[in-house]
């Protein structure tokens, strides 16, 4: 399901929810509307998981499984356990609206830089083709499309290289970590990754979930390894008797001012509008640093394309003017 697909969904539960609507009428409402395939989907199985008598939780994760992830699975099951349905779903409308946004942005950033290369690529060869054809040679396309192939395939393989990393960085920690140490793309991951956390963690305090099971609820929706160790080894350790800003401060992976703030809100009887807070502060950090990637990574991409572009017009002057020399020394 796209993004700006789930934003919706969830943005529809939450208005028909809130208004006090029953869950069963408001999957009624939304199947009469014609959604598209994926969502229609994911309605009628979460309405199948409710006539078998499953919570919307349970219905979830029983048929549609492939459409959700972690943190749909853990706010949902907060809200729904805490009374605050409604909360969630606003919550997921909002967390995907603002993921559509960054990754809209992204895309958009690198139209330009595309563009460039392509032109970069064709406009070398377009005198050769045109020199060729005036004097009645042959000529191949070869030097358009196997540069144009080659890009491609870059590109593709750049793209699945990246979401593998993405997949096992939310279960290993040391390849998390790695990819946080990369320049614009891992403050991104850092910050959407503290902010996943905290939203779950905040939930699940307002559903009155045991600690320990908050944290390891919290460290999965995450979907950073870091974090995802991190907590399950806090969790341990407040199962042991150690408070929640102790246990955090012992293993590594939560970042020290976060701590901190745990720590002050934990002894104020604050702990939920802490995280909260978080929660809020590191979704405006992650949506600046998304910009702030949209804004640098066209200029490198830019910066490529001319190197190239430069690379192609010395080859094509030196094979011209090799070719002049060639024939005065043949005079």
């Amino acid at each position: 399901m796209k993004l700006s697909e789930k934003a919706l969904l969830y943005r529809e539960l939450a208005k028909l929810v809130g208004a006090n609507f029953h869950l069963d009428r408001s999957l009624e409402l939304l199947l009469k509307q014609q959604p598209s395939h994926a969502r229609r989907t994911w309605l009628q199985g979460l309405q199948l998981g409710l006539k078998e008598g499953k919570g919307v939780a349970a219905s979830i994760a029983a048929h549609c499984g492939a459409f959700s992830d972690a943190l749909e699975f853990a706010l949902i099951d907060a809200g729904e356990r805490s009374g605050r349905l409604g909360d969630a779903f606003s919550h997921l409308s909002r967390y995907f609206e603002a993921w559509h946004v960054a990754v809209k942005q992204a895309l958009g950033a690198m139209v330009y830089p595309l563009v460039l290369a392509h032109l970069g690529i064709v406009l070398p060869e377009l005198p050769t083709i045109v020199t060729s054809s005036m004097d009645g040679k042959p000529y191949s396309l070869a030097g358009i499309f196997t540069p144009l192939a080659t890009l491609w395939l870059v590109l593709l393989s750049l793209f699945l290289l990246w979401r593998w990393l993405s997949r096992l960085g939310a279960q290993s920690a040391a390849v998390d970590l790695w990819l946080g140490r990369l320049p614009l793309i891992g403050s991104v991951r850092r910050h959407w990754a503290l902010a996943r956390f905290s939203q779950v963690f905040h939930a699940c305090l307002l559903a009155s979930m045991r600690i320990t099971e908050t944290m390891q609820l919290a460290g999965s929706a995450s979907h950073s390894g870091l974090l995802r160790h991190a907590a399950r080894d806090a969790a341990q350790r407040i199962a042991a008797g150690e408070t929640i800003s102790g246990a955090m401060a012992d293993v590594h992976g939560f970042p020290v001012v976060f701590v901190h703030g745990i720590a002050t809100a934990e002894e104020a009887g604050t702990l939920d509008h802490e995280m909260n807070r978080w929660a809020a502060a590191e979704s405006i950090e992650a949506g600046d640093a998304v910009q702030r990637a949209a804004q640098w990574l066209p200029k490198i991409a830019y910066g490529v394309v001319v190197v190239y572009v430069v690379y192609r017009i010395i080859g094509m002057m030196s094979g011209f003017y090799g070719g002049m020399a060639r024939q005065m020394d043949g005079f």
